[in-house]
């Protein structure tokens, strides 16, 4: 797929066409008004010409494949931009790289590490994990192929998969950390086909680890059609896949018993010939540049998770708040409450997001009814200060999180950040400013040049 944009050079000359064949028609003299009202005229009608320039950019931004990414407005994303957009928070995408050229990407990237080649250039040669980066915080507002859930997120590319696609659960943990340890907010793990070496103690070890710093795992339930994910008490929030219907689609793993289950837009997966019932992200094909294309499979449901964890971190949620905030305000959409193919319901970023107000430059949780006591720690919520995560021992059903107003009075745990400041929370300039901007300068500039064009000629 390629992307269907306007041409914005194309758009300008069209325009600027017209306001010529305007020039020749408009500019014969009226009711004797004479040389002179033809001269004032066609000196104004430059002016019209460069206002419709002006007025572009705020229409070439729209992302002209925004209405084929389906999973961004069931998880309602658009809705919770108005409180924040990720901006701030680096999502580690674990994965096979990410084409660090892509015109959706590029803008978003900091410094990642590939450690199939050692070096620190992690190109994807696979293509999925540019999928997953797209999905997750591909760049809004560009007038360019997509938008991500979070746009205003980072990406830190850390490459552990091979051309192939496969890799060494090993080069995941150490991915893990490495991450983690360069300061990543989210890690992002679409690696459920790598299978049964992943849960291995090295894999457990770095997913504990990267809660004990303040980052939240997003792992991919995999795609084991009947089965149910392996994980149990790990401190990670496990995502199966939905489809357009919130149905189970057929190639989807179950949450299982997964301390933090939890669904979101996967794909239909199926015959050629149904994409549109895909998830459409960035990709990467040899030959090809900033190519996009539809795929399936829980691969594609976890970066949607690890976009809106982006958003409510940089809202000035804890790592905590974040997680418990995320389970709560999920839509229930299997058996009633929580069960093992949902979890606890499909991924709502808008409703998680309700009642996050800025102060300040950042976003607070709103004031409980009256004061809280901190939650106590238990298997089915993160561990607070001094605990270890993961302490408690497996529960099948953990208990529901806490309301998020009885989150404020929680300690923080070791490495866990607390709210963001101003300066991260302000949005970056092209991704949301400069296109409003501009669109109100060059509406007020037509209204005065109407009124310059049309108004009555004194009389002589």
């Amino acid at each position: 797929i390629t992307p269907c944009g306007i041409d914005a050079r194309s758009s300008a000359r069209s325009i600027f066409d017209l306001s010529r064949r305007g020039t020749s028609y408009t500019s014969a003299p009226e009711c004797g008004a004479g040389r002179l009202a033809g001269m004032r005229l066609r000196m104004r009608l430059p002016l019209l010409a460069l206002v419709a320039v002006l007025a572009l950019p705020g229409a070439a931004a729209a992302d002209p494949l925004r209405d084929r990414q389906w999973g961004l407005e069931k998880v309602r994303a658009p809705e919770a931009w108005r409180i924040a957009r990720g901006t701030g928070v680096v999502i580690a995408v674990v994965d096979s790289g990410v084409d660090l050229r892509h015109q959706d990407l590029r803008s978003r990237l900091v410094a990642g590490w590939d450690f199939v080649d050692g070096d620190d250039r992690p190109q994807d040669e696979e293509g999925h994990g540019t999928h997953v980066a797209g999905i997750a915080a591909a760049a809004a507002g560009n007038g360019r192929g997509i938008a991500g859930v979070a746009p205003g997120a980072k990406i830190m590319p850390v490459r552990v998969l091979d051309q192939d696609g496969t890799g060494r659960a090993s080069d995941v943990a150490r991915g893990i950390r490495w991450a983690v340890d360069r300061g990543a907010d989210v890690i992002n793990l679409s690696l459920g086909d790598l299978g049964e070496p992943l849960f291995g103690p090295a894999f457990a070890e770095a997913i504990r680890y990267a809660w004990s710093r303040g980052a939240i795992p997003v792992v991919a339930a995999g795609n084991e059609y009947l089965l149910m994910s392996g994980y149990e008490d790990e401190p990670a929030i496990v995502v199966s896949a939905t489809d357009r219907q919130d149905a189970k689609p057929g190639y989807s793993s179950g949450v299982g018993a997964a301390r933090w289950g939890l669904a979101a837009p996967g794909g239909a997966g199926g015959a050629i010939g149904s994409a549109d019932r895909n998830i459409l992200s960035t990709y990467w094909r040899r030959g090809e540049r900033n190519a996009y294309a539809y795929l399936a499979g829980t691969s594609m449901a976890a970066p949607h998770v690890s976009g809106a964890a982006a958003i409510l971190r940089s809202a000035g949620l804890t790592p905590r708040q974040t997680v418990q905030r995320l389970l709560a305000t999920a839509k229930d959409i299997g058996p009633q409450g929580r069960d093992q193919t949902f979890g606890h319901g499909r991924l709502d970023v808008a409703a998680a997001t309700r009642g996050l107000a800025r102060r300040g430059g950042t976003a607070t949780t709103p004031a409980g009814p009256g004061p809280q006591a901190p939650p106590p720690a238990s298997p089915g919520t993160p561990a607070a200060a001094g605990e270890d995560p993961g302490s408690g021992g497996t529960s099948a059903a953990p208990p529901e999180p806490a309301s998020p107003s009885e989150d404020d009075a929680a300690a923080q745990m070791p490495g866990e950040a607390g709210p963001r400041s101003q300066a991260d929370e302000r949005p970056q300039g092209n991704d949301l400013m400069a296109p409003f901007v501009t669109g109100v300068v060059a509406a007020l500039l037509a209204v005065l040049l109407g009124w310059a064009l049309f108004r009555p000629n004194p009389p002589e």
